[in-house]
């Protein structure tokens, strides 16, 4: 379990369908080895190329506009948000309360299913923490960077960030099929100076609207085998919420466990204010 104040790895294991929410904070908890995701050759950019496509900058800041505007996203730096869950094979949804700040260099978030009584998922800044996994052997898991906490709820929001922080390379994709008009870019990130940047993200994009249509991002195991496997976003609904152009519902895919996420609600920049969310959970 975790040496902090929560226990994420008790939600991935209490049943298939809180382990997408787990799943949308940080590491996946496996004893085997994950499969291979497709379509992800070259996911290493040589050390000579570390700039990002002029075209890809673009199409990002386009993802900006078209989603409330570019000034209205670089204003923001923390929300609110809650959403119904239904997962597969279940019959009543269950009400997720997120809470996301990024106005530091480090990942913030807190997450609660209302209603029940398992500890809020909890991250406060440090780029790992300790967890015990099933056989309580001591591990260290890595945490998500801020784009990829915030891509499967608020893609402008991750968009915002990867053009603003120096550790992101954006490249119009080699490698992934996009049809007609639609734009794919490809994510890479540096962990270092020692190391080329390595392919986080895949984003496909609407020639129509320039809304993010999907996106697949990257994130490792903890156990026996460490790897990687790939999450899965569909974006099937927007709306205008606050003033923003949000996703209001939500496909998201992992290792073959589904769930629709509909929206709820959203406030804007309440800040890192832990007693007052979780009093709203209690609510």
């Amino acid at each position: 379990m975790l040496r902090i104040r929560v226990r994420p790895a008790a939600l991935l294991c209490r049943s298939a369908s809180l382990l997408l929410f787990a799943a949308l904070s940080g590491p996946i908890f496996s004893q085997t080895a994950p499969a291979s995701s497709p379509g992800t050759s070259g996911s290493m950019l040589p050390s000579t190329t570390v700039k990002s496509d002029s075209a890809a900058i673009q199409v990002m800041r386009n993802v900006m506009a078209q989603s409330g505007g570019e000034t209205a996203w670089r204003e923001i730096r923390s929300v609110e948000e809650s959403f119904s869950v239904l997962g597969t094979g279940e019959q009543t949804p269950h009400v997720m309360l997120l809470l996301d700040d990024w106005s530091l260099d480090t990942t913030r978030y807190r997450r609660k299913v209302q209603g029940q009584s398992t500890p809020p998922s909890d991250h406060s800044g440090a780029s790992t923490f300790p967890v015990n996994n099933a056989e309580a052997t001591k591990l260290v898991a890595p945490e998500f960077d801020q784009a990829r906490v915030l891509v499967s709820r608020l893609p402008a929001a991750a968009a915002e960030v990867m053009l603003r922080r120096k550790e992101y390379v954006l490249k119009i994709s080699q490698m992934q099929i996009c049809k007609g008009k639609d734009v794919c870019i490809d994510v890479y990130r540096s962990r270092g100076f020692t190391q080329p940047p390595s392919l986080d993200q895949q984003w496909k994009i609407s020639g129509t609207t320039g809304l993010p249509i999907t996106v697949r991002y990257q994130t490792s195991t903890v156990g026996h085998v460490a790897g990687s496997i790939w999450r899965e976003v569909y974006f099937l609904k927007y709306a205008t919420e606050e003033g923003l152009v949000v996703p209001v519902s939500i496909g998201l895919n992992l290792r073959g466990q589904r769930q629709t996420w509909t929206f709820v609600s959203l406030k804007k920049n309440p800040g890192f204010d832990i007693p007052k969310f979780d009093s709203e959970v209690a609510q």
